[in-house]
């Protein structure tokens, strides 16, 4: 969930969906519980905000219909909370607390602090880059579409956070010679607002490092005349002092280097990246997959195609780690750098293919001035930058082949490999790995190497029903390894019997930082709605296979409606179709579990009942297990 407030008022369920919030006394009630950032906003303030000194007499009822409302459109991505002497917006997975939202305020404050510490530590090129796109995140006048009585109590304080930044910016380009850049935009600054002593001070520096003296001096006279006449008082010290300098000519103003004369200074040598992370120490199984992968990036491709190789599958089946482990073992095949980049592909705000290809830049070596602010023309530096060079560039978590295209190289010495939950067949040329879940013998392998082979073959059928359990999820299979691993009392099929109780089994997937549920929910988050109930109504007969009939009366759709709903989920890999000739489908026992806890949350009583009472008893054909 992503709330934007630096612009229109708006809420984001996915980077496709927006809330549709009509009205601004709607939007003001959710804005003011995004600004506060999980605090309690009482009645009063509410009140405030949304009729000013002058409510009306049933304001009570009408804020309990607002956050009424807001919990219709919210759904399970936010609760709007009652707790006196107010309300609170509180996301599921966090506690409210600054820092732990998703919202283009934080996101704005995080690259403003960076650029702020980068510029304190003397590194202005990293510093103008992280203001520049702290300042990216305003989309317009701040709080679009909400009350008067909020926009007076909350722009001001926005605005000044807004131009402290660019204040700092501007020092930062300031630093690195940009002078002559600056006086069109400073210009244009001091005129919005002439009361602001330092963006005038700003001009008149940029002005008399162009040569520009006598303008800069007027420029002075300006703001001086502007002080008095509508406050009455005169510049202060810090401008004066100013003023005095560019009179006598001060030294302390003098221009730094320009750009050509550090253009003229030797620069590095180009950056050999090594960037991976480290591959897991106890990998297990994969091996058809793993010589697939090398075969692909191992060969020299024909001229002007680099070697890509795709991996794609459910949530918790392994893709990072197959990735790694393969990268690893390519090291020497790629010797002038490996590259590692998280595209955030099931986050709300997937990585911007412009961010990632500058960062991918500045580990090649390319210094941050040289690099261009549009997307098509970092690509052709990119592309420029690795012509004759054999790199292995890693695209992990990727949302979708517009992402990944501008990041692949032209070069034949070059290697990509890209990890994703979509189906990524869109990249040209490239035909998808789709990495199934552990053979038994590799969840028992998995769990030897985890437990240790004498709990393990002590009792292999207990075992193989905990495997089973985990539905050879590697993701669930290291978790269920480690708990048992740090409990010597428990035993694998006890174990096993608390992951197939559906009221805990999620429950128990989880360890310190890994997590089934969280995994699944970050795909859950990016389905559309009808994909999303899909998978709730899906999920509820336990059944091993359906078929696209059977799916259409369980969605109470058309056949064909029914069937591009399902395919939906499969291009996400929360579903699997049997035999591979779309004759039917297959849901994964843990991914069920999450869809029944979803729909179980999510849907009243007659939502949940309603389509599996038009299928009566789904029957099973034999030989096949699908449903007819």
């Amino acid at each position: 969930m992503r709330f934007l407030v630096l612009g229109s008022v708006e809420a984001w369920t996915t980077p496709r969906h927006k809330i549709a919030l009509s009205g601004s006394k709607l939007r003001t009630a959710l804005a003011a519980l995004v600004l506060a950032r999980g605090r309690v906003v009482p009645d009063s303030r509410l009140s405030a905000l949304l009729w000013g000194e002058a409510p009306p007499a049933t304001s009570a009822a009408q804020i309990q219909t607002y956050m009424s409302r807001l919990r219709q459109l919210l759904g399970d991505q936010a609760e709007v909370v009652r707790q006196r002497p107010g309300y609170l917006l509180r996301v599921p997975d966090g506690t409210g607390e600054a820092g732990t939202w998703d919202t283009d305020v934080a996101e704005f404050e995080h690259f403003a602090a960076l650029g702020r510490d980068a510029l304190a530590g003397g590194d202005a090129d990293n510093a103008a880059l992280l203001l520049r796109k702290a300042l990216a995140v305003w989309r317009g006048p701040v709080l679009g579409g909400v009350t008067d009585y909020l926009a007076e109590a909350e722009r001001g304080r926005l605005e000044e956070m807004r131009l402290t930044v660019l204040e700092r910016r501007i020092e930062a380009d300031f630093t690195l010679g940009r002078h002559a850049e600056l006086v069109s935009e400073l210009t244009g600054l001091a005129a919005s607002y002439p009361l602001r002593e330092h963006l005038c001070g700003q001009l008149m520096t940029a002005l008399y490092r162009c040569g520009r003296q006598a303008e800069a001096l007027t420029v002075y006279q300006g703001c001086r005349r502007t002080l008095a006449d509508e406050l009455g008082i005169d510049p202060t010290p810090s401008l004066q002092r100013l003023h005095q300098s560019i009179l006598v000519a001060a030294p302390v103003l003098a221009t730094p280097a320009p750009a050509a004369t550090r253009a003229e200074q030797p620069r590095p040598a180009p950056a050999s990246p090594a960037e991976l992370p480290p591959a897991l120490w106890d990998f297990i199984g994969r091996e058809p997959e793993i010589i697939r992968l090398r075969t692909q990036l191992a060969g020299r491709q024909r001229a002007g195609t680099p070697a890509v190789g795709v991996v794609v599958g459910m949530p918790g089946v392994g893709k990072t780690s197959l990735a790694l482990h393969v990268a690893h073992q390519l090291v020497d095949e790629y010797p002038d750098g490996q590259l590692w980049v998280d595209l955030r592909g099931t986050s709300v705000t997937p990585l911007d293919p412009a961010d990632a290809l500058a960062d991918l830049l500045r580990a090649l070596g390319v210094d941050s001035r040289d690099i261009p602010a549009g997307l098509a023309e970092r690509t052709r530096l990119y592309r420029s930058t690795l012509a004759d060079r054999r790199c292995l560039i890693v695209l992990d978590d990727a949302a979708g082949a517009r992402q990944v295209r501008p990041l692949v190289p032209a070069a034949p010495g070059c290697g990509v490999l890209v990890t994703g939950r979509t189906q990524l067949s869109a990249l040209e040329g490239v035909r998808p790995l789709l990495l199934g879940t552990f053979t038994r013998s590799e969840a028992a392998a998995l769990l030897c190497s985890t437990v240790g082979e004498e709990r393990i073959g002590a009792d292999p059928e207990s075992a193989e029903e905990l495997a089973d359990a985990c539905g050879g999820l590697p993701l669930a299979l290291r978790i269920a390894g480690s708990r048992l691993a740090a409990r010597p009392h428990w035993t694998p099929r006890g174990l096993a019997d608390r992951l197939t109780d559906p009221r805990r089994g999620l429950d128990e997937l989880c360890l310190a930082d890994l997590g089934v549920r969280d995994v699944l929910a970050a795909s859950y988050r990016l389905l559309t709605e009808p994909a999303r109930r899909a998978l709730c109504l899906l999920a509820r007969p336990d059944i091993p296979a359906f078929s696209a009939r059977t799916a259409s009366l369980l969605l109470d759709l058309p056949l064909d409606q029914a069937q591009d709903v399902v395919e939906l989920l499969v291009d996400d890999h929360l579903l699997q179709p049997v035999d591979g000739e779309y004759r039917g489908y297959r849901m994964h026992r843990l991914v069920r579990a999450f869809g029944l806890e979803q729909a179980t949350r999510g849907e009243t009583g007659r939502d949940q009942h309603t389509p599996l009472d038009r299928t009566g008893r789904p029957r099973l054909v034999s030989g096949r297990g699908e449903v007819a």
